[in-house]
């Protein structure tokens, strides 16, 4: 977490950057028939799944720049998390935890 709070912090003047959970992202995506994507595996190593999270990621980014995903919390001032999809029952616990 620490190198990734000095990655925000240094990458944030020059670029617009983006937080992302990915285990959120899939549980989202996993309520619809698509995207359809093709990844192909074969540069992955075995062990984490940290290449396949850097591609949801990357999709979550997109969807979420296109209007299509929705920002959670932001209420602790340290930014916010982005999602794929729209909130399909928005909730204050989430949208703007921690409650203030």
């Amino acid at each position: 977490m620490e190198v990734g709070f000095r990655l925000f912090e240094n990458l944030s003047p020059i670029v617009e950057v983006h937080e992302v959970f990915p285990s959120a992202s899939y549980r989202q995506l996993a309520e619809e028939s698509g995207p359809a994507f093709t990844v192909s595996l074969r540069d992955f190593q075995v062990g984490p799944k940290d290449m396949l999270d850097a591609y949801v990621a990357a999709y979550t980014v997109h969807e979420f720049l296109a209007g299509r995903g929705a920002a959670v919390g932001g209420g602790d001032g340290l930014g916010v998390i982005i999602l794929p999809r729209l909130l399909k029952i928005p909730d204050q616990r989430v949208t703007a935890w921690p409650e203030q």
